[in-house]
């Protein structure tokens, strides 16, 4: 049973992605009004300015917002945040296997 839960692990640490494409943070999406009170854009919210995209991330209780000024960047910090995603799942499941194998006596 150690064995295969050591083999599992060791599957799992493999799947890991770089941390050089992790991103902690959330994507957010803005439709805007401007400042000309005459632009159609504050008559409705149908015709609102954007999208704005912005990657948001909190730190020491704050957040802090990074305007992203191209669809390609938005790409990167969505597939970064997706493998941010991924780590924090795959360490979860190593942690649980680690947790088996020190009740297992970690032999």
């Amino acid at each position: 049973m150690n064995k295969q839960l050591r083999k599992k692990r060791d599957k799992l640490i493999k799947e890991m992605p770089s941390f050089k494409e992790v991103i902690r943070g959330s994507l957010m999406t803005y439709y805007l009004t401007c400042g000309n009170p005459k632009c159609k854009c504050h008559k409705s919210s149908r015709y609102r300015h954007g999208p704005y995209h912005y990657l948001q991330v909190k730190t020491k209780g704050k957040n802090k917002m990074y305007y992203l000024h191209s669809s390609s960047m938005k790409e990167k910090v969505a597939y970064g945040i997706s493998q941010y995603n991924k780590l924090w799942s795959l360490l979860c499941k190593v942690s649980e296997i680690n947790i088996k194998l020190i009740k297992k006596g970690w032999k």
